[in-house]
């Protein structure tokens, strides 16, 4: 008994960690847990955890399997692509490409994957999916050593088939929008509409894949915007933003220019110019090309035309080549690419400021690149008179002349010439009252009659940007408020626009010599929207203007827009504006806040200089006759140099009654009411009289 108690006191001591005698009978293998615990414990060391399945690769690398076996079922569920699997794994992978090949349209990579000492191979249609191929033939490898199979892709996207991919090829769309479980039936279920429409997105071709697909022997070529290659010592450094590149785009012997921003815009333009080129060629051959219809060809070689006269006009400076909007007026012989020239290149933004208006008509109160390009255009069709002002019969047609007589009296533009106004954006107003990047709607105008649609809206004065009229509080401007600190308000470019398209681009005064003259075409750089800038222009008011007095009616120009498309430019706007005609060899440079030139002089396109000329020609030429079906004309005065500014132009009843015709339908419409300047500001006798006509046309 002795004996039993001392081996018990024995047990005790060797293993402190017994708290009961029943702790003695505990099975052998306990005991050997304890002990172990114990060692462990006695280093101040944590218990050793049980170690995972791994697999052993030739290079010495160990791979955890269940990481392996994660990193599988996330390629299998398309929750991560197999370079981004592979990639977390985190072992050092690298990728190199070794064949490259295949047709430009369907081009072919073959690329390997490095991971330890082992190397795979995978092909696609482009670098990444390439890629994505070797990552996937590298973890189906690894995962065949450890007994499992990754599941076959299925075969890669054949791009020269004509049948549309039955899913999106993008490794970032969520699974959700790719695969759509099928319902009860086997059939698969269509994607729920979501709020805002359909939750898959239709797949659209690049004009550049699709002349691709079309015409596989394109070629394309890049340089800068003035034709220097890009290998030159430096780069040219007057060229307008959005003219820096350029790349020709030939098919056989054909070529398309485009130009952009960067190499990536002036290639996507080209492509977008030869496209639309053969596909009009195609619809040609189909039927009849409709005589309404503008050719993209023609669109594009006027804002190539008008770009290109700006850089060569500001070559080598700096400063004034800066814009933001510029605009400018082409003239064709019956739509016709040859013979096309320029009339007038003009830039700005901007309106004279209040305190800076002139009662001796010494200013230009909109410096905006649409009115000024007008008003040069103006400059033209005096010099054109002047040709017959200066011939001995002024009855008898020049054949240099764009104009030509009228029978009775008169002159009007050649029935073969056609005038194009292009424009970097869309004029500021209503025509720009929309969101570029939005789904258009197929039809016109699903809500006609929102007030916000076709209102009648204002520029701000020394700021950018238009308000509705109806926001106004000085309807009425006078002289004394205006200087006093009220701001001065002129009418936006869009309205401006649509009165050009009634009452004709020729003005009050010529209008006593010339018959109305319409614009062609509008041609826009960007921004342009069909059904909202046709609504601007002209939509809105054919519902309720009439008693139009002939030869005056509502003329629908054609819209486009370049390929090449302006680039925004959200940088602060230049306080001047270039100005450019045809009848000068040097644009003018204006300050947009004086209205005057830098120097301080007027300019040539201010009311006294057009007021200058309408007196020499009117003196010399013959004046359209009186309609019967129209409203009384005036005869001249006597005294001529006595006569106001203000008084010659309402000498013109016709325009005059075509022009209030167009603001009565604005107020019919309740789009708002015309904000006209200060009455002071056209109360002025002309101070050039005598003066010489190579100056005064100049």
């Amino acid at each position: 008994m002795l004996v039993l108690l001392s081996k018990v006191v024995f047990l005790f001591t060797q293993n402190t960690s017994v708290s009961s005698s029943t702790d003695c009978t505990m099975p052998s293998a306990p005991k050997k847990r304890h002990h172990r615990a114990k060692k462990n414990n006695m280093n101040d060391e944590p218990p050793a955890k049980k170690s995972a399945p791994s697999i052993q690769l030739d290079a010495g690398f160990k791979w955890n399997l269940q990481a392996l076996a994660k990193a599988a079922e996330s390629v299998e569920t398309g929750g991560k692509s197999p370079v981004s699997a592979l990639n977390e794994l985190g072992v050092r992978v690298s990728y190199c490409v070794l064949r490259q090949g295949g047709p430009a349209h369907c081009p072919s990579f073959t690329v390997a994957v490095t991971v330890a000492d082992m190397t795979f191979e995978g092909w696609g249609h482009s670098k990444r999916d390439a890629r994505a191929s070797a990552a996937r033939t590298c973890l189906s490898a690894l995962l065949a050593r450890a007994g499992r199979v990754l599941p076959n892709p299925g075969p890669q996207p054949d791009f020269t088939s004509d049948e549309a991919p039955k899913y999106p090829v993008s490794e970032f769309q969520c699974i959700e929008t790719k695969i759509q479980p099928p319902d009860g039936n086997g059939n698969k279920a269509t994607p729920p509409p979501g709020l805002f429409g359909p939750a898959v997105s239709p797949v659209l071709k690049s004009p550049i894949n699709m002349l691709y697909e079309t015409y596989p022997g394109i070629t394309f070529h890049c340089s800068f915007g003035d034709g220097s290659p890009l290998d030159t010592a430096q780069a040219p450094v007057t060229l307008s933003h959005s003219m820096r590149f350029k790349v020709v785009c030939q098919i056989k012997y054909q070529k398309f220019e485009g130009y952009g921003s960067s190499k990536k815009l002036a290639k996507l333009a080209a492509a977008r110019a030869a496209l639309g080129e053969m596909c009009e060629k195609t619809m040609s051959h189909a039927r009849p090309v409709s005589s309404d219809g503008l050719p993209q060809l023609l669109a594009d070689h006027v804002a190539k035309l008008v770009n290109e006269k700006f850089n060569e006009m500001m070559r080598g400076d700096l400063v004034h080549s800066k814009r933001k909007v510029l605009a400018g007026i082409v003239m064709t012989i019956d739509n016709k690419l040859e013979g096309a020239k320029v009339i007038a290149v003009t830039t700005g933004t901007k309106c004279v400021s209040g305190e800076h208006m002139s009662v001796r008509g010494r200013v230009v109160n909109d410096c905006h690149a649409e009115v000024a390009a007008r008003r040069c255009l103006q400059r033209h069709l005096y010099a054109q008179l002047l040709m017959y002002a200066n011939s001995s019969n002024p009855t008898v047609a020049i054949p240099e002349s764009d104009l030509e007589p009228v029978p009775g009296g008169g002159y009007q533009l050649k029935p073969d010439r056609q005038l194009h106004l292009y424009v970097s954006t869309a004029p500021c107003g209503d025509g720009r009252i929309f969101s570029p990047h939005e789904h258009h709607e197929p039809e016109p105008d699903r809500h006609p009659n929102r007030l916000a649609r076709g209102q009648l809206r204002t520029k701000i004065e020394s700021g950018e940007g238009t308000i509705p009229v109806k926001n106004c509080i000085n309807v009425i401007q006078t002289w004394d408020g205006v200087l006093q600190g009220e701001r001065l308000l002129t009418m936006s470019c869009s309205d401006k626009a649509a009165r050009w398209c009634v009452a004709g681009v020729q003005g009050a005064l010529l209008a006593r010599l010339l018959r109305p003259v319409y614009l062609r075409a509008l041609v826009l750089g960007s921004l342009l929207h069909r059904h909202h800038m046709y609504r601007a222009i002209c939509g809105r008011i054919e519902g309720c203007i009439s008693a139009l007095p002939p030869p005056y009616r509502l003329h629908r120009p054609l819209l486009a827009r370049a390929a090449s498309t302006e680039a925004r430019t959200p940088a602060r706007a230049p306080s001047f504006s270039v100005c450019w005609s045809i009848t000068s060899p040097y644009p003018e440079i204006i300050n947009a806040t004086t209205g005057k030139l830098e120097n301080g002089h007027p300019s040539l396109l201010c009311k006294q200089s057009m007021f200058a000329r309408w007196q020499y020609l009117v003196r010399r030429l013959p004046l359209l006759p009186q309609d019967p079906a129209g409203p009384y004309l005036p005869p001249l005065p006597q005294d001529m140099d006595h006569l106001l500014y203000d008084e010659a132009k309402n000498l013109c009843s016709t325009y005059q009654v075509a022009k209030r015709c167009l603001t009565d339908a604005f107020e019919q419409a309740q789009l708002g009411r015309w904000i006209k300047k200060p009455i002071e500001q056209d109360q002025f006798h002309c101070e050039i009289l005598g003066a010489d006509p190579a100056l005064l046309f100049a």
